[in-house]
């Protein structure tokens, strides 16, 4: 199943910079499309053929979903542009695809050096919510079918953020499964470096709280 990799750029990030160079270091890539909302800059890379950049409307939901469409691959990877990859990830990425099942799959999550030791115990979390409470982050790499990706009508453009949230409630709500991957995707953790770790593990905890509650009353109210 041709698979292609949906980046979001987002104003002033270069770390797509970084991942670009270990995505198309695998003969398994078909396609990667850098969604931005600036144009191009000068880089080498962009000249590979298997490579696109998108210029278009600034949102991460925009941006993914003008990605998705813009897809040729039959399977979807949005992954986030900080992201650092583990061996693992290839082959379960490979099995995924030949099950051809209608599932969205997710990955194990951990925190880079970038930032304080105790991100360790946020990325044990995100794991376990992921796990037993059904509730991944865009983080964590979703895959998916582009046809069961388009039945769901992409991501919610009317959301500023939690557009993952609001995803994965839909996925469920629609009767279809949630498939953790057993191979680990990296995240930079320089945003708790920055703002501090207590700070910003509060104010994830409220935010994740507040975007699932408002996800699932809008599924009940559609």
């Amino acid at each position: 199943m041709n698979l292609s990799i949906i980046i979001p750029v987002g104003p002033g990030d270069n770390a797509w910079q970084t991942l670009l160079p270990e995505l198309l270091a695998h003969n398994r890539i078909n396609e990667i499309i850098l969604s931005a909302c600036q144009e191009p800059p000068k880089n080498t890379l962009l000249q590979d053929v298997r490579v696109q950049w998108l210029s278009g409307q600034q949102g991460r939901a925009h941006q993914l979903n003008a990605g998705a469409q813009a897809a040729k691959g039959q399977l979807l990877w949005f992954l986030h542009a900080d992201s650092q990859l583990s061996d693992e990830v290839w082959p379960q990425i490979a099995a995924f695809g030949q099950q051809n099942t209608d599932a969205l799959a997710y990955f194990e999550l951990s925190f880079a050096s970038d930032g304080p030791w105790l991100t360790r115990v946020n990325a044990q979390f995100a794991n376990l919510r992921a796990r037993y409470l059904g509730l991944p982050f865009g983080d964590q790499g979703f895959v998916l079918k582009k046809s069961l990706f388009n039945a769901l009508n992409g991501f919610d453009t009317r959301l500023k953020r939690g557009e993952d949230l609001d995803f994965v409630v839909r996925v469920r709500h629609a009767g279809y499964a949630l498939m953790p991957l057993p191979a680990i995707l990296q995240s930079s953790a320089r945003r708790y470096h920055r703002q501090g770790w207590l700070k910003t593990s509060l104010e994830h905890i409220f935010l994740t709280l507040l975007m699932t509650w408002q996800a699932k009353r809008r599924v009940k109210q559609s």
